[in-house]
């Protein structure tokens, strides 16, 4: 197997971004406290927020209309769900719009910051997107709306985390995060149909020699997939600064290409 070490001190080598203080939860404006006490701050988890260039381009009948769904549209913000397409199936997380120009997608703190892994156009060891930055750029496309600002993230579930790193490869790796650890969660993706054929064919992911996820696609011609699964990784067994070994196995890989990715929510 390949064997890669992440060391997450000083120069990361794979970094999605350091996380920002977002600016409205701030209060320092009063357009920024009715912001903070519209956004739903405590049912929010992991989010990438910008602030268009023109917040009169915004329409929030023309955003609802935009969402897959919608569930809050008051005078000044919207409330709703974006359909991003996977490389299986599709995600859909949260977005919120507000008349003062702030457009912020996120997950709930209930869901697992690996979905933000876009993998649809993954190649192994490139992490050109993530589902968060495409559902922004869906709902601006359709809207009408344009941001020229770098897009930040944020973890509301952790508010004093300072660091995401995610780490997608196809078999293992070494990783050592240094500080506090928060979250550490995974996603796993079988991009196409796996049969068994004379043999059982069996996935797993490990964190040094504890089983993360698992799953068996069945023996004898027994056929399963595609799919995505997510999940968290026990941080009981998740030091921060050693050394861990994490290794996914992937028996159907002469049938069908499968990846994992892991997310780390961090403060250092």
């Amino acid at each position: 197997m390949k064997k890669i070490r992440y060391y997450l001190i000083g120069s990361i080598i794979i970094i999605l971004a350091i996380f920002g203080g977002i600016v409205f939860l701030a209060k320092s404006a009063e357009a920024e406290e009715e912001t903070s006490t519209t956004f739903p701050v405590d049912e929010a988890g992991i989010a990438a927020y910008v602030k268009v260039d023109n917040p009169n381009d915004i329409n929030l009948e023309a955003i609802a209309n935009a969402c897959d769904s919608v569930e809050k549209l008051g005078q000044s913000y919207l409330i709703g769900t974006i359909k991003v397409e996977n490389a299986v199936g599709f995600n859909y997380p949260h977005i919120y719009v507000g008349a003062d120009g702030w457009v912020v997608t996120y997950y709930l703190k209930t869901e697992e910051a690996s979905r933000i892994i876009q993998w649809r156009d993954y190649t192994p060891g490139t992490i050109k997107t993530t589902t968060l930055k495409e559902a922004m750029d869906i709902i601006s496309e359709k809207a009408g709306i344009t941001y020229s600002a770098p897009i930040k993230y944020y973890d509301f579930e952790f508010p004093e985390a300072n660091k995401i790193t995610l780490v997608a490869d196809s078999n293992d790796f070494y990783v050592t995060v240094p500080g506090t650890l928060y979250e550490a969660s995974y996603g796993v993706i079988l991009k196409k149909i796996c049969c068994s054929g004379f043999r059982c064919q069996h996935l797993w992911l490990k964190l040094d020699d504890n089983l993360a996820w698992e799953t068996f696609l069945g023996c004898g011609w027994s056929c399963g997939g595609p799919f995505i699964s997510y999940g968290y990784y026990d941080l009981s067994e998740f030091n921060t600064d050693i050394t861990h070994h994490i290794v996914f196995y992937n028996e159907c890989r002469n049938q069908s290409p499968a990846f994992a990715a892991t997310a780390l929510i961090y403060k250092n």
